[in-house]
């Protein structure tokens, strides 16, 4: 590897937390026993808000038999011992924190249990029978003789690890909140998120990229830049600059004098006024990738058919927490500190970007202020270790908010042709769909991505033009349609797009839904009963619905001038069904009510739970006014002030209800947000009679009140 990179540098932070790990006691590798009896749960998933961590941490104290404050928490660096069971990667999304790592976390709970006991049984030389174990410590119950975890902690390490061991009863698990261990430290300040790094001898870099895709930096007033106060270096990228300072307003204020000349090479196509013609040529001519073909169509003929077009658009992730990211690289270490969720793609994008083995590379996790998917992506980490082996010093890059929006990787857009055909009952009897829209899964496959990074291992890619996550929640439909069809033609843009909260299900399941309300406008049915119909095969989800028809007292009268939609959603292992009341007034929209009944099997904590639901309602709120879209390749909204979420004013009341199936836990963090879109769209029509098939409400002539 070249010299380049600049000599070794000190790095306080990361050399105490190695020390740290050196003398304490690691029962297994999720769980740390320290001599002072501190139990510490090892976490490998990221903390967004989302509070997988807080769940963790409490199935782990109750296999340990100890109070929920007795466990802290600490992430876990990069180790294949900490992937995903289900993807066999280290990353967290999808939703999957619970449902992937909670069972695990009582094995690993029990595991380091059993050790302890086989521990103090060997050290009092008794049978581990004998051993209770009880609130961190460790008794025998013939002689009364007690001990704390602490002082075993070193000899249970030695022991060979059960391959079975015992759980605690799933009757003696509490099912009730306990408080979040990451809240008290963000409500006092004291919560460290990747912009609060602090690293001795650190400067700060400010960046800007090529506004164009693919494009690079021709020129820059060098001379002035290095001129202005606090301003270190100035430090070209494969797309762009970064200019290092003392704090971040000198060297972003430094752009100002930069004169920066871009070429004109990179993304040109892209536009508002042209994108509509690439996806309609491509509906209808393809080529399409057959996902589903089921049924065949009825020989005689339906008493209606239906078919209607869906546009949905472009959505920026803007993670409340400008993306960031702290690096200190040397000839043969490269330190890093970083809200991801990817961790494994960082690990392997910096060992491809600096040839360091990977055993060399240290990235630390902190909290995030927002993934939303956006942090799965190494982009941001890759700047900071450039710069930082160009100057020879830690650094902090952090994006202005003009960087992050005019610079993410995209929820994509698209195009859904969906028809449908109603039997002589008015029952539904087949239902297709056509869907364009590029890929959401290609930053798993980042070659063109990220400059000076060519490959890195990850999972196997998909078939080439195929991406499933295009057609989730309507590959296995919830209902029961016997005649059923998708195809999808996967549209290659220069436009970077990944996952967006809610995945692929968000943008499906407002074109299922809203077309599910026009078959039983069609059929002149109420929408609840004709759900209730296609459900009849499902217990499960069946039951969902009927909760919600009472919780939302679907069937009650509405003050003059509101009124009621639904939808329902089956998504990341849950159920979820939503009702929103609505009313309009001059073009505005006013939602006063939402309700939602979710079943995500077993609910571990109703305040995590709920405020992940209630979360949810509020994104997918905020996707009824928010898009990015594209002026001669270049995306027209820059900040908050053209991309605006919801605001607390246009919050409206929610609820949320829970509904205990004790089918296999599902996940919370995405689902809320799911049939949001839907349920409004169709209480509008419910008001109004106008059906709204493209969003953003804005293209339609709506706002949100």
């Amino acid at each position: 590897m070249s010299g380049s990179w600049g000599p070794a540098s000190a790095i306080g932070s990361g050399t105490t937390a190695r020390n740290a790990v050196r003398t304490a006691q690691s029962v297994t590798a999720w769980v740390r026993v320290t001599p002072d009896n501190t139990i510490t749960l090892i976490a490998s998933q990221s903390e967004m808000g989302q509070g997988v961590t807080t769940t963790l941490a409490a199935a782990l104290a109750h296999e340990l038999d100890v109070p929920f404050s007795a466990v802290t928490i600490e992430f876990a660096t990069f180790d294949p011992a900490y992937r995903d069971p289900v993807y066999n990667w280290m990353f967290t999304g999808n939703s999957e924190g619970i449902s992937s790592f909670y069972e695990m976390m009582r094995k690993m709970g029990a595991t380091a249990r059993e050790m302890l006991v086989a521990a103090a049984a060997e050290h009092w030389g008794v049978p581990a029978a004998s051993i209770v174990c009880s609130n961190g410590r460790l008794r025998d119950s013939k002689s009364g003789r007690s001990i704390a975890f602490g002082e075993v902690a070193a000899a249970a390490a030695r022991v060979l690890p059960p391959p079975n061991p015992t759980l605690r009863p799933e009757s003696a698990v509490t099912r009730s909140s306990v408080p979040r261990w990451d809240i008290p430290s963000k409500t006092t300040g004291r919560a460290i998120f990747g912009i609060d790094v602090a690293v001795p001898g650190m400067m700060i870099a400010v960046v800007q990229c090529a506004p164009r895709r693919g494009g690079h930096l021709l020129s820059y007033d060098r001379v002035a830049v290095l001129s202005q106060p606090g301003v270190l270096e100035a430090i070209s990228l494969p797309d762009g600059l970064a200019i290092v300072g003392k704090t971040y307003w000198q060297a972003r204020r430094a752009f100002d004098k930069a004169a920066l000349h871009w070429s004109e090479d990179g993304t040109h196509l892209s536009s508002n006024r042209g994108l509509p013609s690439i996806y309609e040529e491509r509906m209808a001519s393809g080529p399409f990738f057959t996902h589903l073909t089921k049924g065949e169509a009825p020989a005689a003929a339906t008493a209606q058919s239906l078919e209607a077009t869906y546009e949905l658009p472009f959505q920026a992730h803007a993670t409340m927490e400008p993306m960031n990211c702290t690096a200190s690289v040397s000839l043969d270490h490269c330190e890093i500190w970083a809200p991801t969720q990817g961790m494994e793609m960082c690990q392997n994008a910096v060992a491809q970007l600096t040839g360091l083995p990977l055993d060399r590379i240290t990235v630390h996790r902190t909290l995030l202020g927002g993934g939303f998917g956006r942090r799965l992506l190494a982009d941001f980490v890759l700047q900071a270790v450039r710069v930082s082996a160009a100057i020879h010093k830690p650094v902090k890059v952090i994006w202005s908010r003009e960087e992050d929006m005019t610079h993410d990787f995209y929820r994509p857009a698209m195009l859904h042709r969906i028809a449908g055909s109603l039997g002589a009952n008015g029952s539904v009897v087949s239902l297709t769909h056509r869907i364009v829209s590029p890929s959401h899964m290609l930053y798993i496959f980042p070659r063109a991505m990220f400059p000076g990074v060519q490959d890195w291992t990850l999972p196997a890619a998909p078939p080439e033009k195929i991406d499933t996550m295009a057609v989730e929640g309507l590959s296995e439909l919830p209902y029961a349609i016997p005649v059923q069809s998708i195809e999808q033609h996967r549209l290659e843009l220069d436009i970077p797009v990944s996952v967006w909260r809610t995945t692929g299900h968000g943008a499906n399941n407002f074109v299922l839904e809203s077309f599910i309300d026009e078959l039983a406008d069609a059929a002149r049915r109420d929408p609840m009963a004709l759900r209730q119909e296609l459900l009849a095969h499902s217990p499960r989800q069946r039951r969902v619905l009927d909760e919600l028809i009472d919780r939302s007292q679907w069937k009650a009268a509405l003050p003059p001038g509101r009124a009621r939609g639904a939808a329902f959603a089956v998504g990341f292992g849950s159920v979820i069904g939503t009702v929103a009341e609505v009313s309009l007034a001059e073009g505005e929209v006013r939602v006063h009510r939402v309700v939602s009944v979710v079943d995500c099997g077993r609910t571990l904590d109703p305040g995590i739970a709920t405020s992940n639901i209630l979360g949810g309602i509020v994104w997918g709120l905020s996707a009824l006014q928010t898009a990015i879209t594209f002026d001669d390749g270049l995306p027209e909204q820059h900040n908050l002030n053209t991309f605006t979420p919801l605001s607390l004013s246009q919050t409206p009341y929610c609820e949320v209800h829970f509904v205990e199936s004790g089918e296999a836990l599902g996940g919370t963090g995405e689902l809320g947000g799911v049939p949001v879109p839907a349920a409004v769209c169709n209480a509008v029509f419910a008001a109004t009679g106008r059906r709204i098939r493209t969003l953003p409400l804005s293209r339609n002539g709506l706002t949100l009140a």
